[in-house]
This record gives C-alpha cells, sequence and structure tokens, in this order.
C-alpha cells in the first residue's frame, strides 16, 4: 500500500537505509519498496556511483529477489562467484565493487515490502551479530509501514469517490476527528521516537484540514497527553473509555481532563472541547 511517489516513505526508506548502515556497519547500504512483485533502489549511503538508484530487482531474481521470495536474509560472501541466485544485477552491484552482498527483506505477515541491503568491497564482513542488528532494523521498518498503510488506508476512506479533498461537513467530519483521535492513540503506544515524531506531523497536518490559512494558535498550550484526553473526549468517550483507548487509569484521565479544563478556562469537558476545536488544538 505504500506509495513509492509518497515523499514521507521515501523519508521513511532514507532513514531506514541510514539505520541499517549504522547498526550493521556495512560501508555500502541500499534498498528500496516493492511493487508489483519487484524492489526498487531508490535509497543508498556508501556508494560511488549512480547505477544502484532506480535499480528493479525482480521477485527470484538476484540476491534480494531471493530474500523477497523466501522471507529470510539471504547472504552471499563472495557475490561475483555465488551459484545459487541468477546475476541478472551483475553490472550494477559489481559496478559498485561489491564482494559480499547481504539482503534483508522487510516482511509484514506474508509479504516482503521491502528489501534492505548491505555490501562490503572487499573489507572482513561485520561480525555476526549484524545479522541480528539488521533484523532489529528491518523490524522497526516494518512497524513504520504498517503505520502508513493505516493512515493512507483511514485517509482513503474519507476521500470521495473523485478523490476530491476532505469535506468538512457532516459525518465526514467526525469520521475525521476518530481518524485524529485515533493516530494519537497509537502514537502513544510507539516507543521508537522517530515514528512518532512521523505521527505527530500527520497528526498536525489532519489537524490543519479546514484551518483557514491566516489562522494562528492562541497563548494557550496543551501537554500532549492532556490534548490526546480532549481529542478523545470531544468523540463523546467516558473517562473509562478513553483510559482503554490511551491505555491510562481512569483516575489519570480526569486529572488530565480537568488539568485542560482549567487552561481552556471551561467549567465543562464539552466546553473544553469546543474550546480547544476554536484555538485548533484537536480537530
Amino acid at each position: 500500500m505504500t506509495r513509492l511517489t509518497d515523499p514521507a516513505a521515501q523519508r521513511t526508506l532514507e532513514d531506514a537505509v541510514a539505520a541499517f548502515a549504522d547498526a550493521t556497519r556495512f560501508p555500502i547500504a541500499f534498498g528500496g519498496y516493492e511493487h508489483d512483485g519487484a524492489t526498487t533502489v531508490t535509497a543508498a549511503t556508501g556508494h560511488r556511483t549512480s547505477e544502484i538508484h532506480g535499480l528493479r530487482v525482480q521477485l527470484l531474481r538476484g540476491l534480494g529477489g531471493r530474500a523477497m521470495s523466501e522471507l529470510r536474509p539471504r547472504f552471499a560472501v563472495n557475490y561475483a562467484a555465488a551459484r545459487n541466485i541468477t546475476h541478472d544485477y551483475d553490472s550494477e552491484i559489481l559496478g559498485e565493487g561489491i564482494v559480499t552482498l547481504f539482503a534483508m527483506p522487510v516482511v509484514l505477515g506474508e509479504t516482503a515490502r521491502a528489501v534492505l541491503y548491505g555490501g562490503t568491497r572487499g573489507e572482513a564482513p561485520p561480525s555476526p551479530s549484524f545479522v541480528q542488528a539488521a533484523a532489529a532494523i528491518a523490524t522497526e521498518f516494518a512497524t513504520e509501514i504498517r503505520v502508513q498503510d493505516r493512515v493512507v488506508k483511514r485517509l482513503g476512506e474519507l476521500q470521495d469517490g473523485n478523490g476530491s479533498a476532505f469535506p468538512l461537513p457532516g459525518t465526514v467530519q467526525e469520521d475525521l476527528r476518530r481518524v485524529h483521535a485515533d493516530l494519537r492513540g497509537l502514537s502513544s503506544e510507539i516507543a521508537d521516537p522517530h515514528i512518532r515524531e512521523r505521527l505527530i506531523a500527520l497528526e498536525d497536518r489532519i489537524s490543519a484540514i479546514g484551518r483557514p490559512a491566516a489562522f494562528h494558535e492562541e497563548s494557550v498550550r496543551l501537554s500532549r497527553r492532556e490534548t490526546d484526553v480532549v481529542a478523545h473526549a470531544a468523540l463523546g468517550q467516558t473517562n473509562a473509555e478513553i483510559g482503554q483507548s490511551l491505555n491510562l487509569a481512569e483516575s489519570t484521565v480526569k486529572s488530565y481532563l480537568n488539568t485542560a479544563m482549567s487552561k481552556l478556562d471551561a467549567s465543562t469537558r464539552h466546553a473544553a472541547v469546543i474550546e480547544a476545536r476554536r484555538l485548533g488544538l484537536i480537530l
């Protein structure tokens, strides 16, 4: 579901490739998303030529194609002499001077959604722990892809049949608010700071939909948790239901809500929701 042309998806891939190189200590690393049975390399680090960029690796072909089809990492100590892979991509791989090549599929369910590669140019391969390090990066990357899929799916459900901009009135506006609250709840469950930052950026983009271009927030500042609680209260949830959504004790929810009401100068939770919306703090 991740779109190759999506700038956010591309940044996620670039970050994953950089993290992969740092964690595994491979001097060259590259990767790409799977689409229509092939992985297209659109991010690389440590490369010397431009041949790697745009390389399209088909399922079952080359080292990466085997990793994709088998849903497990593949390693060629001597890539040029490897007999258990096809050599469709020798021009690009050997053109980079790569001797050792490692391919790690990024798997969701039973599908490889991307492949991350690491290579050496004759140096000794990294220590055996690089496989565990690569697996950890692939798992984090898979989580980010899952989040991207969820956002794309939920936002897509709100578009009309012509794919036009989101109409804010009526039930569509309420659905959009649910997406926003759902994202806030999801981001509270994510420990990785990079993934959480991207979720927060998506939340901000959603909350800006329908807001006048010249809009400026006023001086009221709610903490992240206070905003989470008010956003869920806007959906009509009770304190107990908010606690379940955000994995908080009911007493903690009440405390956050009372603090938010005080900051918003609101005597009721309904008034707090109205004021928070007016200030652009929630959708």
